[in-house]
Parts: structure tokens; sequence; C-alpha cells
């Protein structure tokens, strides 16, 4: 069994608890996951285990936070300041698809994982909305600036905008599709979007 390390501060241990619970939600799943097992990988007590998450629900609501900060710092590098806002809603977009589509498809037991969170964290759900939301605001902002587009309510836009996007957002609508057929998808949306976001004179 692995040895426990002591030296470990409170932060950088639950940072290695999150990874190694990470490692059996992928492998098992989070229903077969217990935490007994989480604390016997890191070589610690469950007792101990439960001093720094008080259940697996606190774990994966903590693996979820770890995710959407490294899928917003992923996205925002498909959104470049030298494109028009149209390529850059196009792009954003079209990243957001295959990120979902790739963690689907690497780690095909995450359904299970999102739908517990959304039952028993739902404040998760609007955290995970929230952070999409504000680029799409923010590129929305640079359309109307730049008189590209003409838009009453970015908010409500931002919010229409995202909604439109469900079926790329959303495991179970995705499972059975291949990239190659969401994304045709995704490009008739956005031609319609687009359409509808221009100035009109």
């Amino acid at each position: 069994m692995k040895r426990f390390d002591v030296a470990l501060s409170t932060g950088q241990l639950k940072e290695e608890i999150i990874k190694t619970a990470d490692k059996r939600f992928r492998a098992f799943g989070f229903k077969k996951t217990a935490m007994a097992e989480i604390a016997d990988d890191l070589g610690m007590s469950a007792a101990n285990l439960y001093r720094y998450f008080p259940s697996k629900l606190d774990i994966a609501e903590a693996f979820a936070l770890c995710c959407f900060e490294e899928k917003e710092a992923d996205l925002l590098t498909a959104v470049q300041v030298s494109m028009t806002p149209s390529n850059c809603l196009t792009s954003y977009a079209l990243a957001l698809l295959h990120y979902n589509f790739e963690q689907l498809h690497d780690f095909p037991k995450i359904n299970e994982i999102i739908m517990t969170l959304c039952d028993e964290k739902p404040e998760l759900v609007d955290r995970k909305i929230q952070g999409e939301l504000v680029v799409i605001d923010d590129i929305i902002r640079r359309g109307c600036i730049e008189e590209e587009w003409q838009v009453v309510n970015v908010e409500s836009t931002s919010k229409a905008i995202l909604s439109s996007w469900v079926m790329f957002t959303t495991p179970m609508f995705m499972k059975h599709k291949t990239i190659e057929e969401l994304e045709e998808r995704l490009r008739c949306i956005l031609q319609l979007l687009l359409t509808g976001l221009e100035k009109r004179i």
C-alpha cells in the first residue's frame, strides 16, 4: 500500500485527494468508488480522509471545480483578440464542442458524476454556465463596440446563445453522434445566430 506523505500541506493534500479520486472515478465510476478505497490509494485511513472532505460528493464537487477552471483556461485560447467577433464566437463554440466530446469519449463515466452533481449540487451547474457566459458576453460586447452586431441586451442574448448549444454540451445528447455530425449541426446554428446578430441598417 502507498504510504501517506505527512510532509504535504493541507492544500497539496487536497490536490492529491482530488487527483486520486479522479483516477478511481474514471476507472470505476462515481457510485462504485468508496471513500475507503480513495484513502487506501493515498495510504491514509478513511477517518483521516474525512478530515479533509466530509463525503465523496464533496470530493466530486472539488474535482468539478478544478475541471471548470482547466476548461475555461483551455477554451480562452480559442478566442484571439485579432479575430473578428463572428470568428471568435465560432471558434469558441467549436472549441467547447470538441472539449465536451473529448471528455465524453476519454471519460465515459463522466455522465454519472454530472447527473449526481446536478441533483445534489445545483449551484455547480450555475457555476459552469456562468464560466461559459462570461466569454460569450465579452465576445458580444466586442461585436457591438466594433459595430458588427446590434444587441439590445447582452446578458439575455448570451444566455439564449448558450441555450441553443445545449446539444453540444450535454453528454446524453452527444454520445450517439460523431464529432462530424455534431460539428455540422453546430455550424448551422452558428450561421443562424450570426445572421440574427448582424447590425440592421
